[in-house]
């Protein structure tokens, strides 16, 4: 049996086997990413010397590509450098860490374009060295869209030269809420240590993660929250928000009702400069907005935004964000750039401009906007939260589910619009290198195979035991895969579904981290 994932099309085992390693030599077409690959290549220990030779064929389809084996050496087919690097991978799964493999025939190509990972680096913060190694892993599974989310009420994380303030104070909180015990009380426990003191990237920094990602066939999508979760901006520049009300980072999880004020010129220069200097900064032609969670009480009493709607002759203020965010994917547009926000953008959907590519992740109650903007040839990226958000225990989302989405799920039928499919990793309540990896590698390689194996291919139980097979190999490449009986959702023991899932959420209300401490329990 052939393990790998994600799954490809076709696999066609041979007699004998082949050595990759240190020792192998590469030539032919594609030399471009011959310098990263090298530094991939197994350590030679027995190793025979031998050739890996690429080939340019343009019918193979983009980022696909064809393995053979023959007299010893490999030859890899692919009418991109980015189908010529995925069949390299593919290969050193197939060594599993070590020095040869069993010979194969492989046929490969992706289902969708946009196979993306998004990482909140705003609620808490990962080193450069972390995200390099969570580059890594992606570029084992083929996945090539890092989705970057910078901002949020509870700190801004990125330099912005021309508004210092964003990192010396907007990057700090007071304190850190531990679980959602109390939420809604404000007695939620805390940790009152001051959070997000020079937690953010540089400028250099992500000169350095991008090119990073780039030799690694990945792109990266900045975003910049707007203009709800905005707190941590107008923190610095009270005079972003309607009220113009000195406020501090919030230091509280949820949805925050303090906005940008879309009534005043200000926001809108305020974040073209921030567009200008991170578009210097992200090569690729996206940038996300985000727009979602955009609660409007401010701007219904809002002297500027009530005149600005007149003005304009808007319906109401949901068309003023849509009116935002026409005015920002225009900007972004001169600079090259496609706009990317969240499916709640759509509220304003009569007015937007189609250009704008939704990502949706919550059914909107009563609402055909998503499906009707896919039917009127508008663009998507699908990440409905009951299938791949990663920030929740397995007892309510097990590795099964996620691995079972796809379109269809969202009742679509006709997925030529549909861009990819994309994981979010929120970090509110994961704040440690323990539970993120318990908590987001079984997912991304789930997540991995639904984005590019073809759906009659997918099988959950053969995925898993491919996974196991593979575990070691992940491991020694720094993705530590959770237990089995704890990604399966077995940790409440064995109850009916519906009761395990409101018995997880309340595990996860009361104590964010149980999965973490029944597994180290186990272990020890």
């Amino acid at each position: 049996m052939v393990n790998l994932i994600p799954q490809p099309l076709h696999v066609d085992e041979k007699v004998g086997g082949v050595f990759f390693s240190k020792k192998t030599e590469l030539s032919g077409a594609f030399a471009e990413i011959f310098d990263v690959l090298k530094t991939m290549l197994p350590e030679a220990e027995d190793a025979e010397e031998n050739k890996l030779i690429f080939a340019e064929d343009k019918t193979v389809p983009a980022e696909g590509y064809h393995i053979a084996c023959e007299d010893g050496d490999i030859k890899i087919t692919a009418s991109d450098k980015a189908g010529a690097f995925y069949g390299v991978m593919t290969l050193l799964q197939l060594c599993g860490g070590a020095d040869s493999f069993d010979a194969v025939e492989i046929e490969d190509a992706p289902r969708y374009h946009h196979r993306g990972f998004m990482l909140d680096c705003a609620r808490h913060f990962w080193t450069v060295d972390k995200i390099k190694q969570i580059l890594d892993v992606m570029a084992k599974i083929k996945m090539n869209i890092f989705h970057w989310h910078l901002t949020e009420d509870q700190g801004w994380r990125i330099e912005i030269k021309k508004y210092p303030l964003l990192t010396e104070k907007g990057s700090i909180r007071k304190s850190t809420a531990l679980t959602f015990t109390g939420y809604e009380e404000h007695k939620e426990p805390r940790d009152y240590t001051e959070y997000g003191r020079g937690l953010f990237y540089t400028q250099d920094q992500v000169r350095d993660v991008v090119a990073y990602a780039a030799e690694r066939q990945i792109n990266i999508i900045p975003e910049i929250d707007m203009p709800g979760h905005f707190v941590a901006a107008i923190a610095c520049y009270p005079e972003l928000s309607c009220t113009g009300e000195q406020v501090e980072v919030s230091d509280r999880w949820g949805v925050l009702d303090n906005i940008a004020c879309c009534g005043k010129e200000n926001i809108y220069n305020f974040v073209k400069d921030i567009i200008d200097e991170l578009c210097e900064l992200f090569p690729y032609p996206y940038f996300h907005i985000g727009g979602d969670e955009v609660p409007k009480g401010h701007w219904e009493v809002c002297p500027a935004c009530q005149a600005k709607i007149k003005e304009l002759g808007l319906k109401d203020e949901n068309a003023l964000q849509g009116y935002f965010n026409n005015v920002v994917s225009d900007y972004l547009k001169s600079k090259g750039k496609h706009t990317v926000g969240w499916n709640e953008i759509l509220e304003a959907s009569e007015n937007l401009d189609r250009s704008i590519i939704p990502q949706w992740w919550i059914l909107m109650e009563g609402s055909n906007r998503e499906k009707q903007w896919l039917d009127d040839g508008g663009k998507m990226i699908l990440s409905l939260v009951d299938y791949v958000y990663m920030d929740h225990p397995y007892a309510i989302r097990p590795l099964e589910k996620t691995y079972s989405y796809g379109p269809e799920k969202m009742g679509i039928t006709d997925d030529s619009n549909v861009l990819g499919i994309e994981a979010p990793q929120w970090t509110e309540y994961i704040r440690d290198e323990e539970k993120f990896d318990m908590n987001t590698y079984a997912r991304l390689l789930a997540i991995a195979e639904v984005a590019w194996t073809a759906p009659e291919n997918k099988d959950y139980d053969d995925f898993e035991s491919r996974l196991e097979h593979l575990r070691e190999y992940f491991a020694s490449i720094g993705a530590v895969l959770a237990p089995s009986w704890i990604y399966r959702g077995d940790t409440l023991g064995e109850v009916p579904e519906e009761e395990r899932i409101e018995a997880g959420w309340k595990a996860w209300r009361d104590d964010s981290y149980f999965e973490v401490k029944l597994m180290n329990r186990t272990n020890s």
